[in-house]
């Protein structure tokens, strides 16, 4: 479980991400936070990326990391940096448990982009696209300290 946010540390975090994380050379992305551990060790990352003015999108590296605190302050850090009207999240059609907790919060099902993981039409490469509206990243903003269940 990571105990902690990097702030402020964009190259850093997106140079770890690509190097130790994906293993493929680094992409354009907007900004970069990094999940740290008890000893301060990077453990996953949150990418955003494609921003156009009212949309931005977000890619999330870090199994079994997510908990409401970080919900919490993605979704504040989302506001404060970007000030968008959506929030995109794709990810892929085999991630189940992924895909119920964004609805959970209030993500909703936009489509799917299939060949978006590779060149070959099967579930494996079809990306699952959701978006969460402006008052539903508000509303998650605003999440009461009581509740500690991990998606």
């Amino acid at each position: 479980m990571p105990t902690g946010l990097l702030f402020e540390c964009d190259e850093y975090v997106g140079r770890w991400l690509y190097e130790s994380y994906l293993k493929k050379p680094v992409y354009k992305f907007d900004r970069a936070i990094g999940l740290v551990d008890e000893k301060g060790m990077l453990i996953g990352a949150i990418i955003y990326h494609n921003w156009n003015g009212p949309n931005v999108e977000l890619s999330y590296y870090g199994e079994s990391t997510m908990t409401v605190g970080i919900v919490r302050a993605i979704a504040r850090f989302t506001l404060q940096a970007f000030d968008p009207a959506r929030l995109t999240v794709i990810t892929s059609k085999r991630r189940k448990h992924f895909m119920r907790g964004l609805q959970k919060l209030g993500f909703r099902l936009e489509g799917i982009q299939r060949c978006f993981y590779g060149k070959v039409d099967c579930n494996r490469n079809t990306g699952v696209r959701f978006v969460a509206f402006r008052e539903e990243i508000e509303r998650v903003a605003n999440l009461r300290e009581t509740t500690s269940k991990c998606l």
